[in-house]
């Protein structure tokens, strides 16, 4: 059985917990390893309704301090770009919760700018949900 893909949370509000749930529900296959929200109680929270071992306030520190293949960004859709750039620089694979950036020219340059250096898609919150 080849290694679990180790993904990161960006942001703990209100959606992620579907989008967690989705991610438990694929079992083995999938390993959450840290959840990143400026709000450390929400976060906390998060990680222990869903049994992810690392709690991070600053994108920087998790980034330096976990292995992640995958990120997925949950957070307000204002900080989308920052959190795309952030991972695909590190040549981390993202999921970014739609709208990807406020405009459709900020989204194709952020296209343009992950380009060959990790793999990037939108996602609609309804898929997880029941």
């Amino acid at each position: 059985m080849p290694e679990p893909l180790k993904v990161a949370v960006a942001g703990a509000g209100m959606i992620s917990w579907y989008h967690l749930v989705g991610w438990r529900s694929l079992g083995e296959r999938v390993r959450l390893v840290a959840v990143c929200d400026p709000d450390a109680g929400r976060a906390a929270k998060r990680a222990e309704e869903f049994s992810i071992p690392s709690v991070y306030r600053d994108a920087d520190a998790m980034f330096a301090a976990e292995q992640i293949d995958a990120l997925d960004v949950i957070s307000p859709r204002q900080t989308h770009a920052g959190w795309v750039d952030a991972a695909a620089m590190r040549g981390i694979h993202v999921l970014c919760q739609k709208p990807m950036t406020p405009t459709l020219a900020e989204s194709e340059a952020l296209v343009c700018l992950v380009a060959g250096k990790s793999r990037l898609m939108a996602h609609e919150n309804w898929r997880f949900r029941p």
